[in-house]
Parts: C-alpha cells; structure tokens; sequence
C-alpha cells in the first residue's frame, strides 16, 4: 500500500451556500459538549443551580435543521414516492449511529450495575424501555424511572417529528411563507405561555416537551428559507453575526431567562442566513465550516465519553482536583473530537449510503462509496443532486 492510500479523508462543506451555518453548527455542537462537562469543576451540590443556558443550543440546531430541510428538499415531498425518500434518507442520516451509541450505552452501563458503580442516574432497563429509546419515542413520553440510555436522543426523535411533519411546512411555504411565519410565531407564543404557566422558574424552557419544543424552532428555520431573499436588506450581516453570537453566549453562561437566550438564537439565526445569502464569507469561516460535518457525531458520543472520562474515572474514581480536571477535561474533547471524525467516515457515512440505496434502482456498489469515502474524495459529490446536504443535522 502506498501512504497516500492511508491518508485519512478529508472534511469538506457540504456546500458553499451554507458556511455561516455550518460552522454555527459546529460552535453549538461545542456548546452542548461544554455544557455536559463543565459541572465537573464544582462540588456536586452546586451542580444543579450551575447556568443551564447552553443547553438552548439545541433550539438553534432545530432553526437550522429547518432552513437546511427545507433548501434541501423543497418540491421533493409533494408526492408519496418523494416523502418516502426523503424519509429513507432522514433514517439514513440518523438512526444507524443513533442505534450503535444506543448499544454502546447499554454496554457501558451494564459495566457499571456490574461493578456496583451505577450511582442514582441509572437508566430504565427495562426492555420497553430500551425498545423506546431504539424508536426514538423517548421523545415523546417517560418510561421507567424517567432516564433513557442515550440521553441525548430525545432531540434527535423531536427533530424526526419535525421530518414527519415536513411536507405540510412546504406546502404551507409555497402557499404563503408570510401565513407559515405566522403560524410559526403563533406557536411560539402558545409554548411560551404554556412554559410560564407550568414552571415558575426562569430556566425551564429546557422541560417543555420535547415535539413542541422543537416545532416553532423548525418552523422558523423554515420560514427562514422561504424569506431568504429578504435578508440582503440586512446590513453587515457577519458583524451582526458576531455581536448577537456574543450575547447568545453571555445569557447562556449567565442567569438570565431562558426566554431571553431564546430570542437571540432566531437572531443568530437570521443573521448567520443573511451572511450566506449575501456571500460574505470570512477567510476563517471558509476554513472552519467543513467541521459542520462532524454536528451530529459530536452530539451522540460526547455524552458517553464525558460520562466514561470526566464523570466516572475523573470526578468518581481520581476525586480530580481543578487542575487535573482540567487536563481530565482536555484528553476528554480530544476523544470525543476522535471518535466523531472516525465515526463520521467510516460508520456514519458509509451507513447512510447503504441505507439510502436501498431499494434504489441505480447499481452503485457498496464497495465504490466505501473507496470514495476512505480515500478522502468528496462524498456529497457523489450525489449532488438530492443527497448532497444529507449530511446535515
């Protein structure tokens, strides 16, 4: 074998068209991964009244699911035959690695109850249970004492409603995106009100359920698309970008309601659509965006390796001071970091080929979309026409 054949692959932007977005996702993939092991440098006791507002990230992936679905598969779900591959690929995209994190968790965890190390957060095992989180429904409704193996699936079986739900936003879209923003504010404001009435605390956005949750996000991030042409009415759209991504952040890390945060998500939103809309596109954007493609890898094994690293051996095992929790902290990203690139290429993708050909009347080998993705080519390219975004969270 030659050494350029084990050259790892490289990533690359699904598109030009969405840079400002890809990175966006990438920083709140970040974001997430933060806000599930930074609560390892305080005393347990504290952990629980520690900021939470990271945990609103998730609502951004929602707004840019919606604006990606949505350029991405507008006009290919008005008919049965259509939907059923948009929903093929949907599957394609995000079941395969959600059901091996599933596994690898029941493994972990059984480790755990085995060695008597299981502590308070032991998830349900009960088969019921476990059937539920394999089917997303965990999105949906508890089962046993209310903890699912992969935690983090509750957002993925939310935005599998929103796919389900997809084609009536297309049409609604088509028919009157103004009729489609409204009703997406309308729905917002019902959330809102429904929060504010069943939860007296400011951060509890958090624990609306999962579906209606994500529904006025999705919708807005549909809108968005429909509205697109609109945004090169906004000046200096990068530098708006940066200004509202700083705020996002510091209500985040803060006290401030979770409502507040919210708001500026869809800003963050709007004016990352505006910057790629215009094409003004920074160098480091550029150069940075292609790690979008790693969003969903980072989301569903950071849980686990925070859980294995900076929970059980760090924090339980070491009693890590906040010096070495720190080092405990950075061997952590490193891992996760490693784990998603490798999963990204040789689980997710490959995965994903498989099952999107399913069925499929083009006599593309399995082998060749292995080759192409091993020897770092451009895997969108290979199917540029519908599947070139399919990546996206």
């Amino acid at each position: 074998m030659t050494a350029k054949s084990w050259r790892l692959p490289a990533l690359r932007a699904a598109s030009n068209e969405m840079l400002h977005l890809d990175l966006l996702r990438f920083v709140a993939s970040v974001g997430i991964v933060v806000r599930h092991s930074f609560e390892f440098f305080f005393p347990a006791a504290v952990r629980p009244t520690l900021p939470s507002g990271l945990a609103l990230f998730v609502d951004l992936f929602f707004v840019i699911s919606g604006f990606v679905i949505a350029h991405v598969y507008q006009g290919k779900v008005d008919t049965l035959s259509g939907y059923g591959s948009f929903l093929q690929r949907r599957v394609g995209r995000l079941m395969p690695l959600h059901w091996l994190t599933l596994l690898v968790s029941i493994v972990v965890w059984s480790g755990f109850v085995a060695l008597g190390k299981a502590g308070t957060h032991e998830p349900a095992f009960e088969l019921r249970c476990i059937a539920e989180t394999a089917l997303l429904l965990n999105a949906m409704a508890t089962c046993g004492n209310g903890i699912s193996f992969s935690s983090v699936s509750w957002s993925i079986g939310a935005e599998m409603v929103m796919y389900l739900m997809f084609p009536l936003f297309a049409w609604a879209g088509l028919r009157s995106r103004l009729g489609l923003l409204v009703a997406a504010v309308l729905i917002l404001v019902a959330a809102i009100v429904v929060d504010l009435a069943q939860n007296a605390v400011d951060r509890s956005w958090v624990d609306v359920w999962p579906p209606f949750r994500a529904l006025p996000s999705f919708m807005i991030g549909v809108s968005l698309f429909y509205f697109r042409d609109k945004s090169s009415v906004i000046p200096a759209p990068g530098r708006l970008l940066i200004l509202s991504f700083v705020l996002l952040l510091a209500s985040m890390i803060t006290y401030v309601h979770h409502l507040v945060a919210l708001g500026l998500v869809y800003v963050v939103a709007i004016a990352a659509v505006a910057a790629d809309t215009q094409r003004i596109v920074p160098t480091f954007v550029n150069r940075l965006a292609p790690l979008g493609q790693l969003t969903y890898s980072l989301y569903m094994w950071h849980s686990l390796i925070v859980l294995i690293v900076m929970n059980a051996v760090a924090d339980k095992l070491v009693h890590a001071s906040t010096t070495l929790m720190s080092a405990f902290c950075m061997i952590c990203y490193a891992i996760i970091f490693g784990i998603a690139y490798l999963s990204y290429f040789f689980i997710e993708t490959p995965a994903r080929r498989y099952i999107d050909n399913l069925g499929s009347k083009r006599a593309r080998m399995t082998s060749a979309s292995w080759y192409s993705v091993t020897n770092g080519l451009n895997i969108e390219q290979a199917e540029r026409n519908d599947t070139r975004l399919s990546n996206k969270l």
